[in-house]
């Protein structure tokens, strides 16, 4: 399935949970990472294991990793997908 032509649709994403640093994720099998919005940590019981997650998909845009004096600091260039109100189920 193309994440980008599901954008702002209730989609269910199935692959592996996982912690990332900027949240919870599922991350499908192809190895995309979907955040799960409010979702801090996955719990030890789920972490690895295979979800299926429910919610909206949107596509946020990145974060700014070099500032204007060339420091890098921690963050996502680029897009990343986010189902918003997400509800999950242990496959």
């Amino acid at each position: 399935m193309s994440l980008d032509s599901k954008v702002d649709s209730h989609v269910t994403i199935q692959g592996t949970a996982r912690n990332a640093m900027a949240g919870a994720v599922v991350l499908t099998e192809d190895r995309t990472p979907v955040y799960l919005d409010g979702v801090e940590r996955w719990e030890r019981t789920v972490d690895g294991k295979r979800v299926s997650a429910t919610g909206t998909l949107r596509r946020l845009g990145g974060d700014e990793v070099v500032n204007d004096k060339g420091e890098h600091s921690h963050g996502i260039p680029g897009g990343r997908f986010v189902l918003e109100q997400p509800t999950w189920t242990v496959d």
